[in-house]
Order: C-alpha cells, then structure tokens, then sequence
C-alpha cells in the first residue's frame, strides 16, 4: 500500500510540475509539406564512374520552430520522411533509398541533433549498402560531431551520394561485385 502511495505522490508532483516547465515556451509549426522529386547527381565527382544517379522520390517535411514567451528562437525542430529509388543511368540498376529524423537545432547551444533512420538503403539479396542511424549531435556551425550512437556511414563518409554511387557501381566497402 505503500508503495501505491507513493507512486500516486510522484505521479501528481510529476503531473503539477508539468505545466511549470513548459511554461514560457510555445511550439508553432511553420511549415508542413510533401514533395515529389526528381534530380540528378553525377557520380564522377565520388570516382572513376561514368554515369549518373537518377535520383525519383517522395518527402514529408513537418517544420517546428520552439520560442519562448519573450519571442526568443529557442529551437527548430524538422520532422522528415522520405523514399526514394536510385538509378544508374548507364545500367539501369535501381536501389531503393529511405529514412525517417528527427532533427533539432537548438540555438542557445548552437547544437544540431538528428535522431531516427537519416539514411537506409538495403538491395534485395545482398543487404545494407548504407546505414545512418542512431543519434548524433553536432555543432550547427562546423558539423563537429560531440555525441554519436549507432552507425553514421554516410555522415562519417561526408554524405550519401559516394555511398549511392559505389553501391550503383556494383561493389561495397567489402569490394562485392
């Protein structure tokens, strides 16, 4: 019985502190969308290929700005889906490309922290050809990585598209062909 008591005094301080400390700050979402895309990224610029990747998908954008009562940009918060396909635009050879963040930049700190799935590409058959996923938390300014858990290939390989465009190519990190 105890115990109950307990948990029900924790549970009502929890409950009355609440308000208290979201009080001052206000959440607005400022833009919210979803995109078709299509573009084209020349794989030359990430090795000896000689064709492009045929980039075709699809986006959700849900963008949160956090301010506080004085009017204060505290932080901007993007929620952002996507799916897409990869093409080689001599080959033909396709590869599907997703991810689901969350990212915040909080502008006191001068952080940016993305959580979620940032990059995941899998080809049928043969498994991950790249994997961003975790947490990781930089500075906004110089991309100085201060926390990371989990695999960041792409943002440790300085973006996806030279991941993309090996994968593309025919071969891994393991020289797979």
């Amino acid at each position: 019985m105890k115990v109950l008591y307990a948990v029900a005094v924790v549970a009502a301080s929890l409950a009355a502190a609440a308000p208290a400390g979201a009080a001052g700050k206000h959440r607005i979402v400022v833009d919210r969308f979803n995109d078709s895309y299509e573009l084209a990224v020349d794989c030359s610029e990430f090795g000896p290929y000689e064709f492009s990747n045929l980039v075709s998908g699809q986006d959700r954008v849900k963008v949160t700005e956090v301010v506080s009562d004085d009017g204060t940009l505290l932080q901007t918060i993007f929620d952002i889906g996507f799916r897409e396909t990869d093409t080689n635009s001599e080959t033909g050879r396709s590869l599907p490309l997703s991810g689901h963040v969350h990212e915040v930049w909080t502008w006191a700190s001068n952080t940016r922290t993305l959580s979620g799935k940032v990059f995941l590409g899998t080809e049928r058959g043969e498994g991950t050809y790249v994997q961003d996923t975790g947490r990781i938390t930089m500075s906004l300014d110089t991309r100085v990585a201060s926390f990371v858990a989990g695999p960041h290939e792409a943002f440790f390989a300085g973006g996806v598209d030279n991941l993309v465009c090996e994968a593309l190519a025919g071969s891994d990190a393991q020289g797979r062909q």
